[in-house]
């Protein structure tokens, strides 16, 4: 087999390709951590994870089609799920555990981290272990980190901060920008992508951190397979029997279908993987935005409310705006910081970067309103 990869919440992979013309047939050894746990509406993950696994072993790329997975995964009754459709599985504990997760990583030259991006500890302990292999083998070592455009986003509703640029991940000053952010208004996202990068140069690890804005859509994986905001909100609504909606109607923010994200991370590890990311920055200026489309929460709260009336699953006929207390205490568990920035936000990106590196998102508009009644089908189904 051309390669071997596990997964925990997490895989590992074994690459047996070119990475740049002077490293021919060399091996690289590539750990792609997941999260597949149980939904818990308060924290911050994402249905990309199973979606890639899913799409990677589907690739028709040369250099990842012949992959032979090998998943290395929290609970036995996911092991059995992989198990039976002919992967290999490894149990596995928790990332929290940053010895063995340094002592892991330090067998390998790509990590593709997909857990929820907020971990400084986990994530610098991968970043050290791959810093001792780069000191053993001579050879450069990369890590791509999962982050979030929340990172960038204002405060509408506390007045905490006005922004209105558009920022594009070919700009050279987006690493300033969250030191300068995160020193008025410390944020754990901000915090892990600060470590990453700071932590990346001082160890001489190529570090590539992944912002996706609201991520929208069905999943292909074997377990969560929807995502973050819009879930939230149908909860809520069928909980209260009222569609909730935070802020101004007009705050916009941007989405991508989870699709496309998966595909955003197979075109930045292909690359690693064929050239070692030739041509492409990392560290300060390795930030690579997702955004395919715009919304404003007003729409996005609208699309929820059509859905859940077509559905008979509510009976009033109002939207109800409620205040960042509430509004936190139903979505996220009381952090009205987070809760803000990810329910009622603007933010806007450009992601020059990522479409260079040949990324070709090809979900459409009519994709994003679709969703919304697919998505509440599914979160109704999950209820029963």
């Amino acid at each position: 087999m051309a390669s071997s990869w596990r997964l925990h919440g997490v895989c590992f992979a074994n690459i047996l390709t070119q990475v740049g013309t002077a490293q021919a047939n060399t091996k690289i050894h590539v750990y792609l951590t997941l999260v597949l746990f149980k939904y818990d509406p308060h924290l911050n993950y994402n249905d990309s994870g199973g979606t890639i696994v899913s799409t990677l072993s589907k690739s028709d790329n040369e250099l990842l089609k012949n992959s032979n997975f090998t998943l290395l995964i929290r609970g036995a009754d996911k092991a059995r799920v992989f198990n039976d459709k002919g992967f290999q599985t490894v149990l596995f504990d928790s990332l929290e555990d940053t010895e063995t997760v340094e002592n892991i990583a330090s067998k390998y030259d790509l990590i593709i981290n997909n857990t929820p991006g907020v971990s400084v500890d986990s994530a610098t302990a991968f970043i050290k272990g791959l810093g001792r292999r780069q000191k053993s083998t001579g050879r450069d070592v990369y890590y791509i980190h999962t982050s979030g455009t929340s990172n960038l986003a204002d405060q509408p509703i506390t007045k905490a901060y006005e922004e209105t640029r558009t920022f594009v991940d070919t700009t050279p000053d987006l690493y300033s920008y969250l030191q300068q952010r995160n020193a008025l208004t410390p944020y754990a996202h901000r915090t892990a992508d600060i470590a990453v990068i700071s932590t990346g140069l001082a160890l001489n690890v190529k570090t590539y951190i992944i912002m996706p804005p609201t991520i929208y859509g069905t999943g292909t994986g074997d377990f969560n397979r929807i995502t973050i905001q819009a879930p939230a909100i149908i909860r809520s609504a069928l909980r209260t029997g009222q569609v909730m909606q935070l802020g101004d109607d007009n705050a916009v923010a941007e989405h991508v279908h989870v699709e496309d994200l998966a595909e955003l991370y197979i075109a930045v590890a292909n690359k690693v993987i064929k050239d070692g990311m030739q041509g492409f920055p990392s560290g300060e200026r390795g930030i690579y935005f997702a955004g395919t489309g715009r919304h404003t929460w007003g729409e996005f709260t609208r699309g929820i409310f059509q859905a859940l009336r077509e559905l008979n699953a509510i009976k009033t006929d109002q939207i109800k705006k409620v205040g960042l207390t509430e509004a936190a205490e139903m979505w996220t568990g009381g952090n009205e910081l987070y809760c803000e920035l990810i329910f009622g936000a603007s933010w806007r990106t450009q992601a020059d970067a990522s479409r260079k590196l040949g990324w070709q998102p090809q979900k459409t508009e009519e994709e994003f309103e679709k969703h919304f009644l697919d998505t509440a089908r599914l979160v109704m189904e999950s209820q029963k």
